[in-house]
């Protein structure tokens, strides 16, 4: 009885191991050209997913397998592959390109001119997307670079003494002038698109980080609350100024009010934390869809753009238009649309900029966006409506600022002058920026009015600070998978 109760316990733990801990990984390729294939989707009908990277590699974990299931993989253009998952032992599936059936697609919408499909792409959205309140499983990455080309400071009058030059020149030696970053999480988006209903609940998180460098950056913090401690007086306000553009900042906005307890200073870090995170992502999914249509600039300013019916593909079983445009005048981007040729609904656009996007320089400040790349990609869900999948977007901007500075504590309540203290510098600081954000969303679920209202959104986690790439830190986790630049990226602590 004993040997048979260890069986049946240790059937059970098994059992339980299995249900709990199915994790799947492989290479996607073309089983032409045996070229990696990405941002194919992979998916099981009873939810979950994933979505390989540029490399053509994803991981896909899941607790609801069983061996009955199947693993779905799908790409444009290719015919939708399904493994069992009890046959599931590969490092790479080969998917066949589809054979495209003209005249059935063409017929289906009465050979509607490329302008029409396109322009047709914002009538009913509503019809064709899911729009209402979701609850969106997820996760976000956000690498980049920055890099100071000047950083430079000239003080030609201070009332504090210790702000003199020698103190500025000292600091600035020890800036950084390069600086990587890198974040990624895993979380609950509970809400629509509009940025008035989101709320973030997020479950892990990873920072990688310079710790010499967060230190370095902590120390000047506290120095610089010191000196005004010492030298500004309480309820001061500050006057900035640059030439003829100033405004007014309240002496506790900058710090020098601290009362809190450590508990309250840990929960504060939580909620900064979230309010930082929940900005970049709600930024992201905010400006999708205006109201009821596509917010898009391809779309939005289609008239500048000249749009050209390449070819016929196939996602699944969903006959696609792909149709490529490039710049009709003077227009930014050039790229490719993917669009349902039944719902005429956008599932798939891609482009890249031609031209600097943004470049502005007035009064000796000046700014300069000349990268941008983006992808996004929605899936089918059961409801018949489309939902956001996958959104990849890289920026590279330059800006920086050669003009005086100003700043002047103010104090009302001190009897004497209103003036208290004074600083005036010029400032020549110029940096290089490159960011990149991808977010997948793994599953989305219709919730009602009351679940949203009653989700109570706070800070619950803070990330976990590493200086490398730690590939089994996700290890249980579905996520889109770093490639190799990523894996190999380590932080070095600067001495």
């Amino acid at each position: 009885m004993r040997y048979l109760t260890n069986i049946l316990v240790c059937s059970i733990f098994l059992n339980c191991f299995y249900n709990y801990t199915q994790e799947t990984s492989a290479f996607v390729k073309d089983s032409l050209t045996e070229k990696s294939i990405p941002f194919a989707s992979i998916y099981i009908k009873s939810g979950g997913g994933a979505v390989t990277n540029e490399e053509g590699y994803f991981r896909l974990k899941t607790n609801t397998l069983q061996e009955k299931d199947s693993i779905y993989v799908s790409c444009m253009g290719y015919e939708t592959l399904s493994i069992p998952y009890s046959k599931f032992n590969d490092t790479i599936f080969y998917l066949k390109p589809k054979t495209i059936e003209l005249n059935t697609i063409i017929l289906s919408n009465k050979q509607l001119a490329v302008e029409d499909i396109v322009q047709k792409i914002q009538e009913n959205t509503s019809e064709k997307y899911d729009l209402g309140l979701n609850k969106k499983k997820l996760f976000f990455r956000e690498t980049g670079q920055q890099k100071f080309n000047s950083l430079k400071v000239k003080i030609k009058k201070t009332s504090i003494p210790i702000l003199n030059q020698v103190f500025w020149d000292s600091v600035l030696l020890k800036v950084p002038r390069e600086n990587d970053w890198y974040f990624e999480f895993i979380g609950n988006l509970y809400g629509n698109y509009t940025k008035e209903k989101q709320k973030l609940e997020l479950l892990k998180a990873l920072d990688l980080q310079d710790k010499s460098k967060t230190e370095l950056f902590k120390n000047f913090e506290k120095l610089f609350d010191n000196i005004l401690k010492k030298n500004v007086k309480t309820n001061s306000f500050f006057k900035v100024r640059s030439g003829i553009i100033g405004g007014k900042v309240e002496a506790e906005d900058i710090g020098l009010k601290d009362t809190l307890t450590k508990e309250q200073k840990i929960q504060k870090r939580k909620d900064n934390y979230l309010k930082s995170r929940k900005g970049i992502l709600t930024n992201i999914i905010s400006e999708l869809f205006d109201k009821e249509e596509l917010d898009l600039v391809i779309l939005n300013k289609s008239s500048k753009y000249k749009f050209i019916q390449t070819d016929f593909t196939y996602f699944g079983n969903t006959p696609v238009y792909i149709i490529d445009f490039r710049p009709n005048g003077n227009a930014d981007f050039k790229g490719r649309l993917y669009v349902d040729a039944d719902l005429l609904a956008l599932i798939r656009l891609e482009y890249t900029n031609v031209q600097p996007i943004r470049d502005f320089s007035m009064f000796g400040v000046y700014f300069k966006e000349d990268m941008r790349k983006v992808v996004v990609q929605f899936k089918k869900m059961d409801t018949g409506k489309y939902c956001l999948e996958y959104f990849d977007y890289t920026t590279g901007f330059e800006g920086g600022f050669d003009r005086p500075l100003v700043v002047t504590e103010k104090n009302k309540i001190v009897r004497g002058r209103n003036k208290q203290n004074q600083l005036k510098m010029d400032l020549n600081i110029s940096n290089r920026n490159k960011q990149r954000y991808q977010l997948i969303v793994f599953d989305a679920k219709k919730i009602d009015d009351n679940t949203f209202k009653n989700f109570e959104e706070t800070g619950k986690i803070l990330p976990e600070n590493k200086t490398s790439y730690d590939p089994d830190f996700w290890k249980g986790y579905s996520i889109i998978e770093p490639n190799e630049a990523i894996k190999n990226l380590t932080i070095e602590n600067q001495n």
